[in-house]
């Protein structure tokens, strides 16, 4: 029985679930993919509900680094606000 493949978004969800941050290029190379790949991912699991933060890493190139993180109480009642509008 052939292996089911796992998807790119898949491989990036269970790199950030470690609790560690990755930048874009680190998360290409765990899900074998480009780092523009990577940012559509992220953006995709946002939409679906999981609360990833992106940091500036200090250089120059404006690079980010990702992280999954627990939402504020701000956010929140923000997102709440919003739907109720």
């Amino acid at each position: 029985m052939a292996k089911a493949k796992t998807s790119i978004k898949t491989k990036i969800f269970n790199a950030l679930s470690t609790g560690a941050s990755f930048t874009s290029k680190q998360l290409a190379s765990k899900a074998k993919t480009d780092t523009v790949n990577v940012s559509k991912r992220v953006h995709d699991l946002r939409m679906s509900g999981v609360m990833i933060y992106a940091n500036p890493t200090g250089k120059s190139n404006g690079s980010v680094s990702y992280r999954i993180g627990t939402p504020s109480r701000t956010v929140v009642a923000a997102g709440l606000q919003a739907l109720a509008s």
